[in-house]
């Protein structure tokens, strides 16, 4: 998904009514989408593939997060916006660092630092 189809989806979701669905709901499912591509891109190095899946979940994960990190709004929560852009960033920099040198357990980290911080218990549900 490229990055402009990402805003025009979110902006089209904010129109089309979903006023009453709960945003921690809508946010879990992204943080869930952003914990499936870093663990299929971690997959790919380990198995040492190359492929159009590995591309495609790196891209899907570092579009996540720029969304994610460019709606965070730094004037009603700073602390916590602040927080949470650093933690995104600290994913962001794990994935580049983990396809660029191919190291798996990078990648890893992140995903398991995201799901132990929000406690979403997404990476067990994942391996089982």
């Amino acid at each position: 998904m490229k990055l402009s189809q990402a805003k025009k989806y979110y902006k089209k979701s904010q129109n089309d009514g979903l006023d009453h669905v709960n945003p921690y709901e809508i946010f879990k499912k992204i943080n869930y989408e952003l914990l499936r591509a870093l663990k299929i891109v971690s997959e790919k190095i380990e198995e040492k593939k190359i492929d159009e899946v590995r591309q495609k979940n790196f891209t899907k994960a570092l579009t996540i997060i720029y969304t994610l990190q460019t709606s965070l709004d730094f004037d009603k929560e700073l602390n916590l916006s602040s927080d949470l852009f650093r933690f995104y960033e600290f994913c962001r920099k794990k994935l580049i660092e983990g396809i660029t040198g191919m190291k798996s357990k990078e990648i890893i980290k992140s995903a398991v630092n995201l799901d132990k911080m929000f406690n979403f218990n997404y990476m067990t549900k994942m391996e089982s």
